[in-house]
């Protein structure tokens, strides 16, 4: 891969946007599965609307491995602030060009200095951002599909990169021996453990987690994979992100932060799980359940004023708005409570302000934050890497997008096996059957992927 020596370019205020033959986002993206640094971030199939986008060849890398991130997230806001452009129509897409890649869970710990957290068992870095100056954005309800970039010779590289509109099959993988690093009486046994503590008045919500594990003979196709889960998924930040180290495939319903470029940020905890079910009744009865289920809404509303706090650090005063709160989200296969908290960023603040305020989401930590993290890290016993991290993009623009890292496999550069970590909200009314149950409800459209069920364990 070569690397271009024009990542910082700042005397742009625009971009170059051209229309282009619509094809379908897979088979565009076809030729460069595999390829490091190539991403794809691309929504369920289930939904009738949304935008793929397609990356490739950055100019640039900024990799956090082992060392200052404090640096490193000055360097992401340098390299923001001077490649910052013009705000643009979002007509042809949501990202034209920037810097796309992931926050791992464990990679600001570092910013609080009474936190000691594991490493991540992964060859990944802690944290990745490439920077690129060309984007492919396909509007899939429109069927139209744009390159854009900071120069012509940007997208016409770009475009050279992408497939046609011919789409091979995908693999059917096969795997087995699925494990856990949990059995289901230890899990159930740590449940109580935790609710115990929160009893003691040590937190008020912890986000435990088991890790399955499945393997396969040869190595697979994390494409593939990816195909066969966003044919049933309507996810909005389903995404592929391909590094030599290995890949990350997230399937994750939850936004942990959208910028916009009037500085507007919003964050949307998703807490409180239900199936699916295909007779109507039965999943109405779900729906109901979750809505108002004591336990699943307290757990939201705590998650939702830790979120506010942490907006609060680095919003305008009295900007703060409560959007929604425990609003009910149907998925495919399953429902969720949903809450929206919004603000208007500081002019003075840019996205590391934000990262340093607000990561990793309270969605995936509990309540208060540092202690629940330090729970977490005691009882898991290993580092989380990009799962409960952050997956998305800092626009060229200042707009920005990440999902929290949930719903997410993981594999090395081998491919031989693949981590699907799964977890949930513990609280006092925490149930440590049902709260088990929850997390193979989460994992499910991953093991069908896989051609697993969850009684294998």
């Amino acid at each position: 891969m070569t690397l271009f020596n024009d990542a910082c370019a700042s005397y742009l205020t625009t971009v170059n946007i051209r229309e282009i033959p619509w094809r379908n986002p897979y088979a565009a993206f076809a030729p460069l599965v595999d390829r490091p640094h190539a991403h794809f971030l691309h929504g369920g199939e289930q939904r009738a609307s949304g935008w793929s986008i397609i990356v490739a060849e950055p100019v640039r890398l900024l990799t956090l491995k082992g060392g200052d991130p404090d640096a490193w997230l000055g360097e992401v806001q340098e390299i923001a602030n001077r490649r910052r452009i013009d705000a643009i129509p979002t007509a042809s897409g949501p990202f034209h060009s920037g810097l796309v890649g992931y926050v791992g869970y464990e990679a600001l710990a570092a910013l609080e200095p009474t936190l000691r957290l594991p490493c991540a068992p992964y060859a990944l870095p802690e944290a990745h951002f490439g920077v690129y100056d060309a984007a492919a954005t396909f509007s899939r309800q429109d069927r139209r599909a744009f390159i854009s970039g900071r120069s012509d010779e940007a997208t016409a590289r770009l475009e050279l990169l992408l497939g046609g509109d011919e789409l091979d099959a995908p693999d059917a993988e096969k795997f087995y021996g699925l494990e856990s690093n949990f059995s289901r009486a230890d899990y159930e046994s740590t449940v109580a453990e935790v609710t115990e503590r929160i009893r003691n008045g040590d937190f008020f919500q912890a986000n435990i987690a088991q890790t399955l594990k499945a393997r396969t003979e040869n190595p697979f196709s994390v494409y593939s994979l990816l195909r066969a889960i966003a044919a049933k998924s309507d996810a909005d930040f389903l995404s592929l992100f391909q590094y030599e180290e290995g890949a990350i495939l997230s399937n994750s319903p939850e936004r942990f932060f959208k910028l916009t470029s009037d500085r507007k940020i919003t964050a949307e905890p998703v807490k409180g799980t239900r199936p699916r079910s295909d007779a109507p009744q039965q999943d109405a009865i779900y729906a109901e359940e979750l809505v108002n289920d004591a336990k699943d809404r307290a757990e939201n509303i705590m998650i939702a004023d830790l979120m506010r706090n942490d907006l609060s650090r680095i919003c305008d005063d009295h900007s703060i708005r409560e959007e929604a709160i425990c609003e009910l989200m149907s998925l495919s296969r399953v429902h969720h409570l949903v809450s929206r908290i919004s603000g208007r960023l500081r002019t003075e603040l840019g996205i590391s302000d934000i990262f340093r305020s607000l990561f990793p989401s309270g969605s995936i930590t509990g309540a208060p934050k540092i202690e629940a993290m330090k729970t977490i890290s005691e009882i898991e016993g290993r580092g989380r890497g990009p799962y409960c991290g952050a997956l998305g993009y800092i626009d060229d623009t200042g707009r920005a997008d990440f999902s929290v890292g949930i719903r997410t496999m993981i594999t090395d550069a081998a491919r031989r096996e693949i981590d699907i970590p799964v977890g949930g909200g513990i609280t006092l009314r925490s149930n440590p059957s049902a709260e088990y149950e929850e997390t193979l409800v989460k994992a499910s459209a991953a093991l069908s992927a896989l051609g697993l069920a969850a009684d294998a364990l």
